[in-house]
């Protein structure tokens, strides 16, 4: 523990803890120095990247379960090193979405149809933002958000939908994992998502 002892600076003369005057001089005494504030611990930061790099993303999945497929829900895929990511676009986050590209476009001095445009392309585009998350916040990002390692992958399935007069059936991916299994209606290129699951090492 520091001394509480001072002394005057124009005779060397020890002075009281409570002396404003040296009672030696009379000079004036230098208030004592505060001190130190004990050192507060930083608050908990994001954790130390893994490394772990994002290989692909692909939008427009809808996962069909349920009774007759009824329940469905819009699943964004997120294929890294490590791991298959499906992150849940919900309808609060479609809205959130769509109103900052309003409010930005708005901001950027944009009328009526260009905000309007930027709202269109926002809830179409979304997924893109997975490309400057990293893969633990795309996991956190929503409740509805699970994942699958790689370890855990037994392969993907493609069924090319069919369109006549009557009946029109969509392109479905169905992905196989030891922890279950999921299918999706594709609602873009389902060529495309074949690729990429080739690509990356998973078809």
């Amino acid at each position: 523990m520091p001394s509480s002892s001072r002394f005057c600076s124009s005779c060397g003369a020890e002075a009281g803890a409570g002396d404003a005057f040296c009672t030696a001089c009379g000079a004036p005494l230098q208030a004592a120095a505060p001190e130190p504030a004990a050192p507060t611990p930083a608050p908990a930061g994001a954790p130390a990247a893994s490394g772990e790099e994002i290989l692909a993303v692909i939008g427009g999945l809808t996962l069909v379960a349920g009774f007759m497929g009824l329940k469905q829900k819009s699943y964004t895929l997120v294929i890294t090193d490590r791991r298959l990511i499906f992150a849940e676009l919900t309808k609060e986050k479609v809205t959130a979405t769509v109103n900052a590209a309003r409010d930005s476009a708005k901001a950027e001095g944009k009328g009526f149809f260009g905000q309007w445009g930027a709202q269109l392309k926002s809830s179409t585009s979304y997924s893109e933002a997975y490309w400057r998350m990293s893969p633990d916040a795309a996991l956190a990002e929503t409740p509805g958000n699970w994942a699958v390692e790689r370890s855990q992958y037994q392969g993907a399935k493609f069924r090319m939908g069919a369109t006549d007069e009557n009946t029109s059936t969509p392109d479905v991916l169905t992905i196989k994992a030891s922890t279950g299994k999921w299918k999706f209606n594709v609602s873009g290129s389902l060529g495309s998502v074949k690729k990429a699951l080739k690509e990356t090492g998973l078809a």
